[in-house]
């Protein structure tokens, strides 16, 4: 009896280690496929920030999650970020190091710089 508490606490720890496997360093890189709206892009792109298990860390400003988790729909992976509201916003997952938003006029690309 006492293994298997010892097996089960053992798997509980191994399990809440487990993270979306996107945590790490981002460079941010915002584009556009118009011009003018490039140029400004350009400009407001650049940032660094760091996606942790439950959270986003931009310019020293934390923000926490309820969760966050990778959904499959279809053939394409998305990294999903839930508020404490129970509403959602999903990142497009290119590969394993790099997290898209948008698509329209401007887009903003994560490019993991740092696991």
């Amino acid at each position: 009896m006492k293994l298997k508490k010892t097996w089960l606490l053992g798997l509980a720890l191994v399990l809440a280690g487990c993270g979306h496997g996107f945590e790490g360093e981002y460079n941010e890189q915002v584009g556009s496929s118009v011009e003018i709206l490039n140029a400004f892009a350009q400009v407001a792109g650049g940032r660094t920030l760091f996606i942790g298990p439950d959270y986003i860390d931009a310019d020293g400003i934390r923000t926490d999650f309820k969760d966050i988790f990778v959904r499959e729909s279809g053939s394409q992976k998305y990294l999903v970020f839930k508020k404490d509201d129970d509403t959602e916003e999903a990142w497009k997952i290119e590969d394993n190091d790099t997290l898209i938003q948008g698509g329209g006029l401007v887009s903003i690309k994560l490019k993991r710089i740092k696991k």
